[in-house]
């Protein structure tokens, strides 16, 4: 008899054991389904997120030059580094407004011309900005802001591109808001939009401007560019005018500027 009800004991304790061990196994499975469900592509609240994110409007921001194409130097100053500080800058205002922003280099790197224009198509940017600084000769006094747009495409330049005719015009507006804006915000000397057919703007598949932030050759206007605060101030100028620019689109850019 005593026999039996050890082995009875037993039986009972290892169902028991049994019982447990599945039990952990059926929650684990439980959170292995319910995250395979969170990542899966057809998860609708995932893609429900993923699409509300693609509303946003998504801003290229161009540092110019970099790596071992350092652009213009003088007055102690090296182009690159300075147009990779504002732009950095003018990234922070965007997104504290809202925006989606990718920079075509982060760091001290070179990208050929083609390949930065070539991201507004492949990231679908609505906005593509270049940032650079200017020169005019050794002593020179030349000074100021200046902001270029790419004139009407070429018929070789639409094949290539597959730019449509009209963006001009929108690049045209973009360039008139941001270098209003900067000179506003930087009282610097407002040497106007000019109308130039450098590859990183003409070959950009949305509106696209270069911003001439100032001329390293004039020793005051090189001294300044060097000051965090005047960075600072074209980059909220540049953010502001592109900005403006979004908000007069009827598109969700409208809700996201007015913050």
């Amino acid at each position: 008899m005593n026999n039996f009800l050890k082995f009875v004991h037993v039986i009972l304790l290892t169902l028991r054991v049994m019982g447990s061990y599945g039990a952990l196994a059926a929650g684990f499975f439980c959170i292995v389904f319910l995250q395979q469900q969170l990542v899966t592509p057809e998860n609708p609240w995932r893609q429900s997120c993923e699409q509300e994110k693609q509303k946003i409007p998504l801003i290229i921001v161009d540092a110019g030059h970099g790596g071992h194409d350092g652009g213009a130097v003088a007055n102690g100053a090296i182009e690159k580094h300075l147009t990779l500080e504002i732009a950095r800058k003018v990234r922070e205002e965007l997104v504290a407004a809202g925006f989606r922003v990718v920079m075509t280099r982060d760091g001290d790197v070179f990208l050929p011309l083609e390949e930065r224009a070539v991201l507004s198509e492949k990231l679908g940017a609505e906005v593509f900005v270049s940032v650079h600084i200017n020169t005019d000769g050794s002593g020179s006094e030349a000074e100021g802001l200046e902001t270029y747009f790419a004139g009407k495409p070429s018929l070789l330049a639409m094949r290539k591109t597959g730019r449509k005719e009209g963006k001009d015009s929108m690049s045209e507006k973009l360039a008139s808001l941001v270098q209003r804006c900067a000179c506003e915000e930087t009282q610097a000397v407002n040497r106007g939009t000019k109308q130039r057919d450098y590859v990183v703007i003409e070959e950009a598949r949305c509106p696209a401007v270069l911003v001439e932030c100032g001329f390293l050759t004039n020793a005051i206007e090189a001294r300044r560019l060097r000051e965090k605060a005047h960075q600072e101030k074209l980059a909220a100028g540049i953010a502001s005018g592109v900005k403006l620019f979004l908000k007069s689109k009827p598109t969700p850019a409208a809700v996201l500027a007015e913050k």
